[in-house]
């Protein structure tokens, strides 16, 4: 009698921030659902052993358990101060002089546009894929941007200063910097694959 209660004991805890839960007497599983009369969510109740069987109600306690252990795992391993400076960045996404807090970070892998661009000249499907991420996807000015720095090879800075010429504004290398990093950001994302957040070093662009 013993062993057959003890299937029963929940593994995972409680957190009602899930779109489904179970809650802490166990009795019920519940499902964070749209309401169409209202547009509000409201959070319905179904009751173990009546609404919800039991095998079915173990299958999902077994799965929250899972996800239970990965957000422990995350966050023993996350740095809170690297998380408030990803939040700000992102917080405002149109600041092109905000600092990307991942490109603080030291290169351990293969850079992404070492990929992408090692041979702008050769038409394949890869070159193709690009060519309509940049003319679809991307600002006239990150279009001028990625045909000039990476088709012509023209540095950063005579592009910087080429635009201050053109629109009376002088951007700032940080600005041209992120500008580029969210060009292959783009293109990074249709491969999917991310860019290699790097720290700055000596080597020019």
């Amino acid at each position: 009698m013993k062993k057959k209660e003890s299937s029963k004991i929940r593994k995972s805890g409680f957190n009602p921030n899930r779109a489904c839960y179970l809650t802490t007497d166990g009795k019920y599983y519940c499902f964070e659902i749209l309401d169409i009369d209202t547009g509000r969510m409201i959070t319905q109740k179904l009751e173990v052993g009546k609404d919800l069987s039991k095998e079915w109600t173990i299958f999902l306690d077994e799965s929250d358990h899972d996800m239970d252990l990965q957000d422990r795992y995350e966050s023993e391993q996350r740095d809170p101060l690297f998380d408030t400076k990803v939040s700000s960045y992102k917080a405002d996404p149109d600041n092109e002089d905000a600092v990307d807090p991942w490109d603080t970070l030291a290169d351990k892998s293969g850079s992404p546009e070492d990929i992408l661009f090692s041979e702008p000249e050769q038409e394949n499907p890869q070159v193709a894929q690009v060519r309509r991420i940049i003319n679809e996807d991307c600002t006239e000015a990150q279009q001028e941007l990625f045909y000039s720095h990476f088709g012509e090879g023209t540095q950063l800075e005579e592009i910087r200063q080429t635009e201050v010429e053109q629109t009376g504004k002088l951007p700032t290398a940080q600005a041209m910097t992120n500008r580029k990093n969210k060009i292959i950001d783009k293109v990074a994302k249709s491969f999917g694959v991310e860019r290699v957040k790097r720290r700055k070093s000596a080597k020019q662009d």
